[in-house]
């Protein structure tokens, strides 16, 4: 059960953003596009630490090598040419909402460049919720605790008031250096073990969990006559 805290600060990928997701959804449509069959997204999760390419042929059997790199290459020029589409981890937006309501502060942490973070925010709508961001390029990169304590100072909360969420053991080192309480998120079921190494009070891999350990209300549901 977590404590009363007044702010909550996020990692921004493999955290709030699914960045598998996104792959993996220009891997199901490039693979349709070519007539390659459809994408077993459980079986290239599975496989996605091996790398892409290993993941691919985990999941498209079927196809021989040069059909194989066809395919990675159409992925190639998917993602190169549509870096603004944004995929957000089941969950993320309706936690951040839950959080905003409950009156609790969020600001982002992420070693992102601070432009490309931006336009990321924007393009999923979650720029007015998330107004505070320390993005690496401004500042050291993680597990430096300098962009943490920047967001600490603008939201005049002491390091006791305030949780870290992220998905890396720089994002759980980072907030133990200065004393800031952490959890880990291990949507892709990889990094449990080190992340508690690392000194993360608990890992969840369902937003649902990390709601229910907040001891969130329920989100307001606006009023359909309004």
């Amino acid at each position: 059960m977590g404590k009363p805290y007044r702010l909550v600060v996020f990692d921004w990928e493999g955290t709030l953003s699914d960045t598998l997701g996104q792959i993996f959804s220009s891997v199901a449509e490039e693979a349709r596009r070519l007539q390659f069959g459809e994408l077993d997204e459980q079986s290239a999760r599975q496989s996605v630490e091996l790398g892409l390419a290993m993941a691919v042929k985990k999941a498209f059997p079927h196809l021989n090598d040069q059909q194989h790199e066809q395919l990675l290459l159409a992925v190639h020029h998917s993602l190169v040419s549509r870096t603004s589409d944004v995929h957000l981890i089941p969950g993320a937006r309706e936690l951040a909402e839950q959080i905003h309501q409950a009156g609790i502060g969020l600001a982002i942490a992420s070693n992102k460049g601070q432009q490309s973070l931006q336009r990321v925010l924007h393009a999923c709508e979650l720029s007015d919720l998330f107004k505070v961001t320390r993005s690496a390029g401004q500042i050291p990169a993680k597990p430096c605790p300098q962009m943490l304590e920047e967001i600490l100072t603008e939201f005049d909360v002491r390091a006791e008031e305030t949780l870290m969420v992220g998905d890396s053991i720089y994002d759980i080192e980072m907030a133990r250096n200065i004393g800031v309480d952490a959890v880990g998120v291990d949507f892709y079921h990889q990094q449990e073990v080190a992340l508690r190494a690392a000194g993360a009070l608990e890992v969840f891999d369902d937003y649902k969990q990390l709601a229910e350990y907040l001891q969130l209300p329920e989100k307001e549901e606006r009023n359909s006559s309004e």
